[in-house]
């Protein structure tokens, strides 16, 4: 797992610390939710977080799945207060 944690935060989490969470761009723009976490069973580390696309995303430019739901990679968020960053 390789999220990056900024201001207060310790350098690990529990997932449902995570799950809800705001998900944001570092420009400001809103994302969407953190719906779940997708755990890579045989290397045992978390591969993705599914997002939960937000009235502005569109789904299709991003390619979620037909729930509206997007993966990222999780060496490209962060935790930054209350809401996590895609880089």
């Amino acid at each position: 797992m390789t999220i990056r944690f900024t201001g207060e935060h310790m350098s690990r989490m529990f997932s449902r610390e995570l799950i809800g969470m705001e998900v944001g761009t570092s420009t400001g723009r809103s994302v969407g939710i953190l719906e779940d976490i997708v755990i890579d069973t045989d290397g045992g580390y978390v591969k993705y977080m599914l997002i939960s696309a937000a009235g502005n995303t569109s789904a299709d430019s991003c390619g979620a799945d037909g729930k509206g739901r997007f993966a990222v990679e999780t060496d490209r968020i962060r935790v930054s207060g209350d809401r996590l960053i895609i880089d």
